[in-house]
């Protein structure tokens, strides 16, 4: 139950119609790891099992399904773009799909199903699911700002997608998991939420992608807990059971870690290791149930996770080569009171609009065209002002509504802290000079005085204890060296003030996050650092306690008005009997889309005759809104060569997943 509510958004309720029955389980064979995708059966026979999933338009149930399915395939060694059933491939089905991508996580996702299948996730399905996944970076984190596994998904497609681990989005994603980890050395799913192993996995296997060593005590830390979970069975606790899902993610971050998942120290308390627990989770068909005889919410992306395990994957499945096309920079652009914008852009070329509503093509990677692709990326405005004929002669007069002549506060810009003294319309990354290439920051700044001089933090320490010193320094640019700078204001849990060697000391005497940045007068306000006090987060100590209340429910949550639907009579074959109307309600907090699920072991009677909105219950999808409901007819058509007597039994399963 918790692992469909945490990691897909996902719950069940159960109506009973009839009893379950137990579906036996495959002994496992496999001798050495990582298991061989021809040779071992645990492998070969859940890819069998998947491939015997795939429908004519080439999906694997759903889309985001055949999203996992597509990294499974890869992972395995074969080429998604070749698995069909007698039509489109599984990568034509995402491409042909790839609207249906709403969020972070869903952005994520298909950078890391596309880069699996060697395709441009730039330009995936028509889509530049890249730049979509960037735009919700909000300058600290990506997506939202108490979950955290967009955060540790969104790292590790950015990386498959190329992007490189100096990258600042990956930079300041990856420090803002490190500094959510929780006490014992694991994650939740959200920040302030309790360690679980599946929500550790994932930080493992992102912070690693971001160039994080496995030696480093935020890794060994998080191997540590995860240990802790580990039970009897080799497998890892969720809920006080096991399940695939959550020894598949172990598994991989484990791999992630240069760790064997098979070697002794791996081994619990009774000689099992997380291998033998997941292959025992393989159905006599080949797939992989959640646990045993319950193939769980999403059974395809529960075999697909095994198998990326097994064959010692780990996530990403591929990491693009980063594109020669075109130029790569940072850009930083800070307003009058704070940072409007801060991350990495990767362009050509570029065309803008002046305020005029005149239309102006750059055929090349200029400063300009760094701002513009910032504001498409960063969801900000700007303005641009024609003193000339073409793009030559644009200036730009506001950024976010700061700024212009009017005001007398005029946007200028600088290239790795140097003023280039032309345009930023002509200014020709990594080509201009001065400076001279490569270029790898562009800084907009607003000026009063045409003479303001950048400013660069530096802190010896970005993670201490409660009330342990670290140092700031503070210096300057003034065209040719770093020098230090004396009064400058740095702004931390309180503001301080530089010595004439331009450093001062900062201990905080709480757990807090901080970013601290520093600002003078006469000067370009500095780059954020993010600093970690103590544990994180955390109140200030500065004012008395003050008691919070809030309740919250469920993020996805569903209800029913029976837990019986009873055909009633005495029917026969071709008989119908109901409608049995059903009340679903969505108490939960996002909107939820429906699913069903119906086994019997009734010689198939509910499988095969059991219709939902006049539909055959397979092919049920309903959308319930936050709030609402919906009231599904159920009937029962009993084949007309069906020839089974007597009180039949049987269930009917709703599953609920995010919208």
């Amino acid at each position: 139950m918790k692992r469909e509510l945490k990691l897909l958004s996902s719950v069940v309720l159960i109506l009973m119609l009839f009893s379950m029955t137990l579906m036996p389980s495959l002994a496992s064979a496999w001798t050495t790891y990582p298991l061989d995708p021809v040779t071992d059966s645990e492998v070969s026979d859940a890819l069998a099992y998947l491939q015997s999933q795939q429908n004519a338009d080439g999906s694997i149930t759903d889309f985001s399904q055949s999203a996992w399915v597509t990294m499974a395939i890869a992972a395995a060694g074969d080429d998604p773009n070749t698995w069909n059933a007698s039509g489109d491939s599984i990568v034509d089905y995402l491409a042909a799909h790839a609207a249906t991508a709403s969020s972070a996580t869903d952005y994520a996702r298909m950078i890391l199903a596309a880069t699996a299948a060697d395709q441009d996730p730039t330009a995936f399905g028509g889509i530049d699911f890249v730049a979509l996944l960037e735009a919700q970076y909000d300058g600290t984190q990506i997506g939202s700002t108490t979950a955290l596994n967009d955060d540790a998904w969104g790292i590790m497609a950015l990386i498959a997608a190329g992007k490189s681990t100096t990258d600042p989005i990956v930079v300041n994603s990856a420090a803002y998991i490190g500094s959510n980890q929780n006490a014992d050395g694991g994650w939740g799913w959200a920040v302030g939420q309790a360690s679980d192993a599946d929500s550790t996995a994932a930080p493992i296997m992102a912070l690693i992608a971001a160039g994080e060593a496995p030696s480093a005590a935020v890794i060994q830390n998080a191997l540590a807990y995860v240990k802790t979970q580990q039970m009897d069975s080799g497998g890892f606790d969720s809920w006080d059971a096991t399940n695939a899902d959550t020894d598949a993610w172990v598994i991989s971050a484990l791999v992630a870690a240069g760790e064997d998942p098979t070697t002794t120290s791996w081994e619990s308390a009774t000689g099992n290791n997380p291998i033998d627990d997941l292959t025992g989770f393989q159905a006599a068909n080949g797939s992989y149930e959640w646990q045993a005889s319950d193939p769980g919410g999403t059974p395809m992306k529960t075999t697909a996770s095994a198998i990326t395990a097994l064959v010692g994957a780990t996530y990403p499945v591929k990491i693009m080569t980063p594109s020669t096309d075109g130029e790569t920079v940072a850009v930083r652009i800070e307003g009058e009171t704070s940072t409007i914008w801060n991350g990495s852009v990767t362009f050509t070329d570029s065309t803008v609009v002046d305020s005029g509503g005149n239309s102006y093509y750059i055929p090349l990677p200029t400063t300009l065209g760094a701002l513009d692709k910032a504001a498409q990326l960063g969801g900000f405005s700007y303005e641009l002002t024609q003193y000339g004929s073409d793009y030559t002669g644009l200036f730009v007069e506001t950024i976010a509504g700061e700024g212009g002549g009017a005001t007398g506060k005029y946007w200028l810009y600088r290239v790795d802290y140097i003023d280039p003294g032309i345009g930023a319309s002509t200014f020709e990354l990594n080509v201009t000079s001065p400076p001279s290439p490569p270029h790898m920051e562009v800084l907009f700044f607003l000026s009063t005085t045409f003479s303001e001089l950048p400013l660069k933090l530096e802190l010896d320490k970005t993670s201490v204890a409660i009330d342990e010193v670290f140092t700031a320094t503070v210096t300057y640019h003034n065209g040719t060296a770093w020098l230090p700078l004396e009064g400058a204001t740095v702004h931390a849990d309180t503001d301080y003030t530089t010595l004439a060697d331009g450093t001062v000391e900062i201990s905080v005497d709480h757990d807090a996050t901080i970013d601290v940045y520093a600002e003078m007068d006469g000067y370009i306000r500095s780059k954020k650092t993010t600093v970690v006090v103590g544990t994180g987060g955390g109140p200030s100590g500065e004012t008395g306690p003050i008691a919070l209340h809030v309740v919250i429910i469920p993020a996805v949550a569903i209800s029913v008005d029976t837990d019986t639907i009873n055909f009633g009579g005495d029917l026969g074959p071709r008989d119908i009997g109901g409608p049995v109307s059903v009340t679903i309600t969505n108490v939960g907090a996002w909107d939820v889309r429906l699913t069903a699920e119906v086994t019997d072991s009734a010689d198939d009677l509910f499988i095969d005759g059991l219709y939902l909105d006049d539909a055959l219950w397979s092919t049920f999808s309903q959308t319930i809104n936050r709030g609402e409901n919906h009231v599904a007819d159920s009937t029962l058509h009993v084949p007309e060569d069906y020839t089974g007597i007597g009180a039949m039994e049987g269930s009917l399963i709703f599953w609920a997943e995010e919208a």
